[in-house]
């Protein structure tokens, strides 16, 4: 008997439904996943905006921005954006805004008030 059918076994005809259920709606949940910001739409790409770091700021602050909680600040610093979140939606907001630009162009701080 192999491995697979040793688990049939053990779950039952009810136990493989529920697995193949479960296997159903992770496949539906992941191919069905919308953008995080479903009215944002990056502009250029992460290589113009390493030549143009004043439109990329300039962009976040107009577009992306407003539409985050948390955002405390947005300027340019060392050649990189720097933006400060405040630490109550730090991870969320982070992560969105990675998800749309490189970790080369912005530099993300927690506000740690």
């Amino acid at each position: 008997m192999t491995a697979g059918e040793s688990f049939v076994k053990a779950i039952k005809p009810i136990g493989c439904v529920m697995f193949l259920l479960l296997f159903v709606l992770f496949l539906v949940f992941c191919f069905s996943a919308k953008p995080p910001l479903e009215d944002y739409e990056r502009p250029n790409t992460n290589e113009y905006y390493s030549e143009h770091i004043d439109e990329l700021e300039q962009e976040l602050e107009t577009n992306m921005l407003p539409l985050l909680d948390g955002i405390e600040d947005c300027r340019i610093e060392n050649g990189k954006v720097v933006i400060v979140i405040d630490s109550e939606s730090f991870d969320s907001a982070s992560a969105i805004i990675y998800r749309y630009y490189s970790k080369d162009l912005i530099d993300i701080q927690n506000s740690e008030k």
